[in-house]
């Protein structure tokens, strides 16, 4: 009985002794992968920090190059915002050629500011980014409110029509106001037809073209007859971008307008005008 007794301490013993060192084991191998997590983890937070920190740079094409690679980024752009909104006013000029890996041999557009990589990466942050970029639409530096037009068309999100449209209609720098127009074509709400129609009499012909795009992308009927009056406006591309978004809109009372327009003195605009007529027919 006794060594009944003693054979089962023992085997108890013996069992607990493998029990702890298996579990030991069990513990330093947990140790060694959390350790190897951590590792592996320290090198990208790392990464992230310093894209962060070069947004603070002293030199433009360092900050451009930061907010280039957040864009690719979305989580890492949604923990940068502030950031981004920062230098959405910074008109430092870049040739982005140094630091994107692309053939631009031959793309005439390889400069940008840093203000507009840091729109793009905004809108890689996605709809968190939305209520600072129409805040930002009233800031005092020019490049921040046309930069933050663009990244509000390029979201795509319909609350931004009235405020979009505000711009169009009374910023006072151009390329706001052009920016303005082409994020109202990209979202494409008829809510924007009026403020897109008044925009053709804009003082400057960029805008006027624009808001004939515009027009054309949103494809409401009521644009119709002030896009044909602009058949006639004295600069060759917002006659031609007229002459597209007729035959965008697919109206065929635009017939008319349209075959006169086939006999302008610009051949941009006698070849769209053929294009769109070719579209709306006859009446």
């Amino acid at each position: 009985m006794f060594k009944a007794a003693l054979l089962k301490t023992c085997v108890a013993a013996l069992a607990a002794v493998c029990l702890g060192g298996v579990s030991g084991l069990l513990r330093a191998q947990q140790t060694t992968e959390t350790r190897a997590e951590d590792a592996s983890a320290r090198p990208q937070d790392a990464s992230a920090r310093a894209r962060v920190e070069a947004l603070r740079s002293s030199d433009a094409l360092k900050r451009a190059a930061a907010a280039y690679e957040l864009s690719k980024r979305p989580a890492e752009a949604r923990a940068a915002m502030e950031a981004l909104l920062g230098l959405l006013g910074d008109a430092a000029s870049v040739d982005q050629r140094i630091y994107r890996k692309q053939d631009w041999r031959n793309d005439p557009y390889t400069n940008t500011t840093v203000g507009r990589e840091a729109a793009v990466a905004l809108t890689a942050a996605g709809e968190a980014a939305f209520e600072p970029l129409i805040a930002a639409l009233g800031r005092t530096e020019d490049e921040a409110r046309r930069n933050a037009a663009w990244a509000l068309g390029a979201l795509d999100d319909r609350r931004a029509v009235e405020p979009l449209a505000k711009t169009l209609g009374s910023d006072s720098y151009v390329e706001a106001r052009e920016q303005a127009a082409w994020a109202l074509g990209a979202i494409g709400d008829a809510r924007a037809t009026e403020a897109l129609t008044r925009a053709l009499s804009d003082e400057w012909d960029e805008v006027r073209e624009q808001a004939a795009w515009a027009l054309g992308a949103v494809g409401d009927a009521h644009s119709v007859g002030p896009l044909i009056a602009a058949l006639k406006d004295p600069h060759s591309d917002v006659r031609t971008q007229s002459a597209w978004a007729l035959g965008a809109i697919g109206d065929p009372r635009a017939a008319d307008a349209l075959r006169d327009a086939t006999r302008d003195k610009n051949s941009d605009v006698r070849e769209q005008a053929r294009w769109a007529l070719g579209v709306v027919g006859k009446p």
